[in-house]
């Protein structure tokens, strides 16, 4: 009998209606090469293996380890590894471009998400299911109250999309919140040079960090009002009514 750990952040899908309907989403093909984060007992495994060319499984918890051996012995497309995705260096363990799938932990889903920017390069595309008030953060759209770091973060190396909304009620055991599965599909390189892309990251952790204060005043020391005025930004503005296109400028300009 499986010990479900909460401080691993441990919620088993069980449905078979919301299994298909998340397989049916993915689309999975014989040539794909799969990574699963979290397969926990391997309900989603079990519905993906022969219908991919490959399936990576990365589980932290060593006392599944065991039992995923066990329950696909037999079966040669499949490669388990007894890690925390946090450290995995995913361009280690394949050099094939990814697909990758998961229940995502609620208490770490955020730093997965920031985790998978720096490998856009390396995947086709990701399918989460995450709480529902993270995929919100994530597709929100300027001047929403769940805009923020984690949206702008993601949707510059991401097109987003929130499939569905999940019910507490399908999950082993029952969170106290709505998941959403959520469909990412990295982007065309959004950013001039690697200069370019840290300056994007630093000014959007400055100016969320202090996301009530107007930005000429967070942005003081790195560019004048007159340097936003000439980007067609207003000075007096906040953080959350700035959309991609005026963070990629302002961080092309500093």
């Amino acid at each position: 009998m499986i010990k479900y750990k909460k401080h691993l952040g441990q919620h088993f899908l069980k449905d078979q209606n919301i299994l298909k309907k998340i397989v049916k989403s993915i689309k999975p093909s014989k040539k794909d090469y799969f990574l699963e984060i979290g397969p926990g007992d391997g309900a989603l495994s079990s519905c993906l293996y022969d219908k991919v060319y490959e399936l990576l499984l990365v589980e932290k918890d060593m006392q599944l380890i065991p039992m995923l051996k066990e329950k696909y012995k037999e079966e040669n497309n499949i490669k388990i590894y007894n890690r925390d995705i946090l450290k995995l260096e995913i361009d280690k363990i394949t050099k094939k471009k990814l697909r990758i799938v998961g229940n995502l932990p609620y208490n770490i889903s955020t730093e997965i998400i920031f985790k998978m920017l720096s490998y856009t390069k390396n995947l086709i595309d990701l399918h989460f299911m995450l709480q529902k008030e993270v995929v919100d953060r994530i597709v929100a759209k300027p001047c929403s109250k769940s805009y923020g770091r984690l949206s702008v973060m993601t949707q510059v190396y991401f097109k987003t999309k929130r499939l569905f909304n999940i019910s507490p009620n399908v999950f082993i055991p029952k969170p106290k919140v709505y998941s959403s599965y959520l469909h990412l599909v990295p982007k065309k390189y959004p950013f001039d040079s690697k200069k370019h892309e840290n300056q994007f990251n630093s000014i959007v952790k400055i100016l969320f960090t202090a996301r009530r204060k107007m930005i000429k005043t967070s942005l003081k020391s790195i560019i004048d009002e007159s340097g936003l005025t000439g980007l067609n930004i207003d000075p007096k503005s906040r953080p959350e009514l700035l959309n991609l296109d005026n963070f990629l400028d302002i961080s092309r300009n500093v």
